[in-house]
């Protein structure tokens, strides 16, 4: 059982970096992006594109969702990799351990190295959850990780209606090691962090917090073991950045 004090409603992250210092990919960039520029101009790239009728009729549906999202103007940062060393973050690395682009996830269908749809969406759904992690909730381009998450998973489901075989994802059943060190770490963090992990819980196991007036209670035990281990992992980055600053 873990107790904590009052907490903000609504999270801000990274802590103790203000609207103003945090960092956005949203900054104008001092050349074309690589994407755009690829598409108008290389021709050797898409010479080295593997033949459209190498890809399963599934994954062809997943390169239209990618191409339609990668063409909308409030996508422009998420079309390339974060050029964090020109942004001058360098916590960058520290805090994103697996980077993910638009313009890579494109690539990676054109070379035929996506097994299903489900790992195309999990590449998809990276990028959008890094900028989420990096930056501040409620910066711009939180909001529009946010706004493009919800249309990528309005045109996937779409696709997921079509009969069509899923690869069956499994699950590691979190440990009592797993639920010691969860217990551990959100010692460490600040309230801020911590109102992001309430708002998950409450939305994905709502029978694992007791809350009255004064304080919020976290069941440990009630947490599911993909909701525990997607949150040791996201409290790891976020004492991680702690370090590095």
């Amino acid at each position: 059982l873990t107790r904590v004090g009052p907490l903000p409603r609504e999270f801000v992250y990274p802590a103790n970096r203000s609207p103003q210092t945090s960092p956005s990919f949203l900054r104008q960039p001092t050349r074309p992006p690589a994407f755009s520029k690829g598409r108008m101009s290389s021709r050797k790239k898409n010479k080295r594109a593997a033949p459209k009728s190498t890809l399963s009729d599934e994954l062809q549906t997943c390169m239209e969702i990618v191409r339609s999202l990668s063409a909308r103007q409030d996508a422009e940062p998420f079309r390339v990799p974060v050029d964090w060393k020109t942004l001058q973050i360098p916590d960058y690395p520290n805090i994103i351990k697996n980077p993910m682009d638009l313009g890579t996830i494109t690539s990676k269908l054109e070379r035929n190295q996506y097994m299903s749809a489900d790992d195309f969406a999990e590449d998809v759904r990276l990028v959008w959850d890094n900028a989420k992690t990096y930056n501040m909730q409620g910066s711009p381009i939180y909001k529009t990780a946010v706004k493009l998450g919800n249309a990528f998973e309005k045109k996937f489901g779409k696709l997921r209606k079509k009969p069509a075989k899923r690869k069956k994802t499994e699950v590691r059943e979190a440990q009592r090691s797993d639920r010691v060190k969860f217990s551990n770490q959100v010692n460490k963090l600040s309230s801020e962090e911590l109102g992001h992990i309430v708002d998950i819980i409450e939305s994905r196991c709502p029978n694992a917090l007791n809350e009255d007036q004064s304080e919020i209670e976290i069941e440990i035990n009630n947490i599911d073991s993909k909701v525990l281990l997607e949150l040791n992992q996201y409290a790891e980055q976020c004492i991680n950045k702690s370090k590095a600053k």
